[in-house]
């Protein structure tokens, strides 16, 4: 391509980079859609597992709305970096190596999870390898906007008892720090300590 190649030129490229830049979008919809690459596991594919897993009864039902705004989210950065001009860098091979690394770890160990999380650095490292880093600045946010397609058991619970009083009780010492009178005031309900947070 030409130094000054522009990435909404993208139908000015030469067929060659675009038929390659096409195969990789289509090996990776396939891998994440149709590849068994956990037998073992319900779904099979990676797809298929994130949708069975993403559930109510699990409190994580949102994160099967995650690969449908995903798409839309990549065609939105590329609508904003239109004018920027291409430049691959190999340094976005790191990202792609660690995501793969990921992906290869979690078919050995049949932990759907870890292939999960590191497809934000697939993307991003696809973004950068291809058009480069500035492009690829683009897809960060909707890259991590991935993770929230991972489902944490007790993750629910976790926040009602752990997280909910450290929220509360961090925001009495910040607040009291920045010189805001602040108190606490709690309440017992269905046999939970309920704290609550006033300000006088």
């Amino acid at each position: 391509m030409e130094r000054d190649t522009r990435l909404k030129d993208f139908v000015r490229w030469p067929g060659s980079v675009r038929l390659m830049i096409g195969v990789v979008v289509v090996l990776l919809f396939g891998v994440y859609f149709f590849y068994h690459a956990y037998p073992a596991a319900t779904g099979k594919s990676l797809a298929g597992w994130t949708w069975l897993a993403c559930n109510g009864y699990n409190g994580f039902l949102h994160g099967r709305l995650v690969p449908l705004l995903f798409p839309w989210m990549i065609w939105w950065a590329w609508k904003c970096k239109r004018e920027e001009v291409v430049r691959p860098s190999y340094w976005g091979m790191v990202w792609l190596v660690l995501g793969m690394v990921m992906f290869w770890a979690s078919m050995r160990l049949v932990q759907p999870r870890w292939a999960m999380f590191g497809a934000p650095f697939v993307v991003i490292g696809l973004g950068q390898y291809l058009f480069g880093w500035k492009v690829a600045k683009a897809v960060v946010f909707p890259a991590f906007f991935l993770w929230f397609a991972i489902p944490v058991p007790g993750l629910e619970s976790w926040a009602d008892n752990w997280g909910r009083p450290l929220m509360a009780k961090s925001t009495i010492e910040l607040g009291g720090w920045l010189g805001m009178d602040i108190s606490p005031s709690g309440e017992v309900r269905n046999g939970e300590d309920r704290i609550s947070i006033s300000f006088i």
